[in-house]
């Protein structure tokens, strides 16, 4: 059986080689990494991310806010451009999509009460509060 792979294995490789969503901001991330010769382990320390996350955060497929904050200050990345490289925020010249406007869809339609359509926009505005990235 010497050169066959266990089928976990395989599965695991492929899994691992897949771009995520921050894919672009490890790319910076590991060029202000090799910039200042640190390590895995030295951007651990600086940033008091794990070495795991750090080795893997270019392939995972949903990553903290917390995360790239820690990453972007330890190597002096701006936290505004870091969280658009890790798809976070959209980019600041981003128009946003008039069919996507939750808010103005629930003004807009008629099926609800004024109560159903009050308690709907409070829960929108408290998602939108609560999904905010920080400064």
């Amino acid at each position: 059986m010497s050169g066959t792979f266990p089928r976990a294995t395989t599965c695991y490789m492929t899994e691992r080689s897949e771009r995520g969503p921050a894919f672009a901001f490890w790319r910076r991330m590991k060029a202000e990494q090799a910039a200042r010769d640190w390590t895995d382990s030295e951007l651990h320390r600086q940033s008091g991310v794990s070495r795991n996350t750090i080795k893997d955060l270019g392939s995972r497929k949903r990553v903290e806010t917390a995360t790239i904050s820690a990453l972007a200050d330890a190597l002096g990345i701006p936290r505004h451009e870091a969280y658009e490289l890790a798809g976070i925020v959209p980019p600041e010249d981003a128009q946003p999509d008039p069919a996507a406007d939750a808010r103005g869809a629930i003004l807009r339609d008629r099926i609800y009460t004024d109560e159903q359509r009050e308690a709907m926009l409070r829960l929108h505005d408290l998602f939108a509060k609560t999904n905010r990235a920080p400064d």
